[in-house]
């Protein structure tokens, strides 16, 4: 799919921080578009209008603060991802960003839709996906198994773990140690650190923030830290 050969963004954690400004840059660089940046907290629904709004407003903040146009587009349910004018307002974007919270509210409200149809046009004219936490899940194989299972198909062939140093967690050390080789063996995981961040390029995935990515391929697997880079 066009997603394959798209731009991307992708962070463990951390969105709207000052530690991620130099890989949206980066991101935004030769992006098709008007330059600007749709801010998305759909994953953040089922936690409330205060904290819905909290996440919009601090992603319209941050991109302000950095001279970057940006647009709350306000998806937070079903219905509001089946609306075609909340679909249109994508089109001349640059950007689209999906902060963080539920991977699989988020992946259910938006597959299928005429948003996510919106989603797909921008990734195929040259845009950005961008995604944190959550919103980096959704990027990744369909059909995979649990913790997997809400990736939507942008990148076919790759799934992908957040928070990935967070080991004082007992899921993250579970997802670290098992969860990977529940993968089948076509299909690539990428580990991505808290503050840490990827960007897509044609010849690869650079490496952006604090933290380490973990590659892992079948038995083969590797780590990458910021000013590396690995093949797409």
């Amino acid at each position: 799919m066009a997603g394959d050969t798209g731009r991307f963004l992708l962070l463990g954690s951390g969105e709207f921080e000052p530690w991620a400004v130099e890989a949206e840059r980066f991101a935004l660089a030769e992006a098709a578009g008007d330059g600007s940046v749709g801010v998305f907290a759909t994953a953040s629904g089922p936690e409330g209008d205060a904290v819905f709004e909290r996440w919009i407003s601090m992603g319209i903040d941050h991109y302000e603060s950095l001279g970057i146009a940006a647009h709350p587009v306000r998806v937070r349910t079903r219905v509001d991802a089946l609306d075609t004018a909340m679909a249109n307002v994508i089109d001349d974007m640059s950007m689209v960003f999906f902060s963080g919270g539920s991977p699989k509210y988020l992946a259910a409200t938006l597959g299928g839709t005429p948003v996510w149809d919106a989603v797909l046009r921008l990734i195929d004219r040259g845009g950005v996906f961008g995604g944190c936490s959550a919103g980096a899940m959704i990027a990744g194989a369909r059909g995979m198994p649990f913790p997997f299972r809400s990736g939507l198909g942008l990148l076919g062939e790759t799934s992908f773990g957040v928070h990935w140093d967070a080991l004082s967690a007992w899921w993250i050390r579970w997802l670290r140690d098992l969860a990977p080789r529940r993968l089948p063996p076509r299909v690539r995981f990428i580990g991505i650190a808290e503050q840490t961040a990827i960007v897509s390029e044609a010849d690869g995935w650079y490496v952006f923030g604090a933290g380490e990515v973990d590659v892992r391929h079948g038995p083969e697997r590797e780590a990458f830290i910021a000013g590396q880079h690995f093949l797409r």
